[in-house]
């Protein structure tokens, strides 16, 4: 008798959730709001994010429900609603995002060394930090290469170290806050020298500021909806993905706001990463705050970089066979691990390790390009959407056309807005790495398809205005 494939419920889905969006970054989450918000803005912040990225979750469930024979990837829905090349598009952008959003990781855990190893690593990109965390990349790509792909004890011990540090920071936190320090200087309108806070300008502005910061912790969101297949229900895809997405709303707000109720945004924005620690320390005056939020973030960015390195191998790989990328792409090792797709991915963030030295705030620029590259996928999946509640003859009448276009609509509102947040100068680098990706598509598309066009009409005109934003984007950078 043939044994049934482990049905997952609700908890084993929402964990799935939470794991796919808490990483490293919330750690340093006060930090990165400070720098950019007063307390106003950073509630409101927070309320718009919630509501926008609740319709972008709807969005990919309906598109779950929709098409569920659409699994391998956020560039099926690109390939199925606008051709090859957009789906490309979409993989190759969604690749590179991620392997800035590792080297994230890796500036964040290195500048948290910093603390074991005061002036050393910091900034966690000078020189020392390179090194440092060029060594751990290829150790993890070794280590991945001889066959530890299956390490889920890993992803499993960062999960639940990172929860129960959070919860502590949240808990002592709470303990220590106070309303007058919360609403001092509530709208940083205005500078107060007293406090170390700098004037922020326009509620509006910081806002603005913020989105970049908040898209990038919401990143995986999408992962939420990949094990649908193997639910007991789509029902409880819908409830996981509802609980794991307020539990990470709810948490991303608390450490957020609550370190405002101990000392002013312009103290937190001057901390060194990860602002967390500092936090801990002041608050229980002792520096074994420090310690314990150091230890878990080391805990929970090591899981994560693992857990993502992995995943970066699989994402050409799985569009390589499914003819998006070049076939070599689809090679494999004898322990049966995507070699070339591996050691692609980490020769790409290797060179942006390299980059990040440059960079006056690296973690900053990393999570900054990360937002904006995100953008694309998710906004091409919203129109994918719109799509098929407009002209899908076989759509489902059960499933509301209307319902299904509001949807889509909003949530691609939402993200135009979020890509815009980022401002130009990113807008303009990202644009430049898709254009990278052209020769890559031209590769893929001679071998699957020798004798046909490599371009579509509509997909010529898509070509032309992505290498026209990014010559102009290299003029401009290469001007600065």
């Amino acid at each position: 008798m043939t044994k049934k494939k482990e049905k997952l419920g609700l908890l084993s889905l929402a964990a799935v959730v939470l794991s796919a969006m808490i990483g490293g970054g919330i750690f340093d989450l006060p930090k990165n709001m400070a720098n950019n918000a007063g307390a106003e803005a950073q509630i409101i912040a927070w309320v718009f994010v919630g509501i926008g990225m609740w319709f972008v979750t709807l969005m990919f469930l309906k598109l779950t429900e929709l098409k569920p024979d659409l699994t391998t990837g956020l560039y099926k829905y690109g390939e199925a609603g606008f051709g090859k090349f957009t789906g490309f598009f979409v993989s190759w952008g969604y690749w590179i995002c991620e392997c800035f959003s590792n080297v994230a990781f890796a500036v964040l855990l290195m500048s948290t060394l910093d603390y074991f190893f005061p002036g050393k690593f910091t900034g966690g990109n000078n020189w020392a930090s390179v090194i440092g965390a060029s060594i751990i990349l290829w150790l993890m790509t070794c280590i991945i290469a001889i066959g530890v792909r299956q390490a889920s004890w890993v992803n499993i011990t960062g999960t639940i170290g990172r929860l129960i540090v959070i919860l502590l920071f949240i808990g002592v936190l709470a303990v220590h806050f106070k309303w007058i320090t919360f609403t001092t200087n509530f709208n940083a309108i205005h500078a107060m020298p007293n406090a170390n806070d700098p004037a922020m300008g326009s509620v509006f502005h910081q806002v603005m500021k913020t989105l970049p910061v908040v898209l990038w912790v919401f990143g995986g969101i999408e992962g939420a909806v990949v094990l649908s297949d193997r639910a007991k229900s789509q029902k409880e895809v819908q409830r996981a993905t509802a609980l794991g997405y307020f539990v990470c709303l709810v948490l991303y707000v608390l450490v957020s706001l609550l370190p405002l109720g101990l000392v002013s945004y312009g103290v937190i924005a001057k901390m060194i990463s990860p602002s967390s620690a500092q936090l801990l320390d002041i608050a229980l005056h002792n520096p074994i705050g420090r310690m314990i939020m150091a230890v878990g973030l080391i805990i929970s960015v090591f899981s994560s970089w693992l857990t993502w390195t992995m995943m970066l191998a699989e994402m050409p790989y799985a569009a390589a066979k499914d003819g998006a990328f070049p076939k070599i792409f689809g090679k494999t090792n004898q322990n049966e691990v995507p070699i070339f797709s591996l050691f692609s991915a980490t020769v790409i963030m290797q060179i942006i390790i390299l980059v990040a030295h440059f960079a006056s705030n690296a973690f900053e620029m990393t999570y900054t390009i990360v937002a904006t590259m995100t953008v694309p996928p998710y906004l091409i999946s919203a129109l994918y959407l719109i799509k098929l509640s407009i002209n899908d003859v076989n759509y489902p009448a059960e499933n509301g056309r209307i319902k299904s276009l509001i949807i889509g609509i909003l949530a691609a509102i939402y993200i135009v807005i979020m890509g815009i947040s980022a401002g130009i100068n990113y807008l303009l680098i990202s644009f430049i790495i898709y254009a990278l990706g052209i020769p890559v598509f031209i590769k893929a598309r001679r071998e699957q398809a020798p004798d046909a066009p490599l371009f579509m009409k509509g997909e010529k005109y898509f070509v032309v205005i992505i290498l026209l934003i990014a010559f102009g984007g290299l003029f401009m950078l290469l001007k600065n």
